[in-house]
């Protein structure tokens, strides 16, 4: 999970906690962090914010499509436009979630991927 606010990660940390699918969740705070959290663990997943402290996460996805393209991501986020949105989802993101309102999605969504 790469996302700056805490209680973001404790909320979405704790949702997937529950599941017991993953060995283990990494989280970084901003893009320097995660790009080496990604090479070290090789993550199926990712939960990607947009707005970062160093770069911005659509920074991280332009990486991840051309080092990582088979990792899944999951946008989570506040900056919902509609631009966001389908910039997003043709840089490579599978899936765009609002912060404020598409929580309840998360783990459906990581379940399905883990049963593809």
């Amino acid at each position: 999970m790469v996302d700056d606010a805490t209680i973001i990660i404790k909320r979405v940390a704790e949702m997937l906690g529950e599941l017991q699918l993953a060995s283990e969740i990494i989280i970084s705070h901003n893009y320097a962090t995660a790009v080496s959290a990604i090479e070290l663990h090789k993550p199926h997943i990712i939960i990607l914010d947009i707005h970062l402290p160093d770069k911005s996460g659509i920074d991280l996805l332009d990486y991840l499509a051309t080092t990582h393209p088979v990792i899944k991501i999951i946008m989570l986020t506040n900056k919902t436009a509609e631009f966001y949105k389908e910039l997003c989802l043709k840089k490579g993101a599978s899936f765009f979630l609002d912060k404020s309102k598409d929580f309840e999605k998360i783990v459906p969504i990581v379940e399905s991927i883990y049963q593809l």
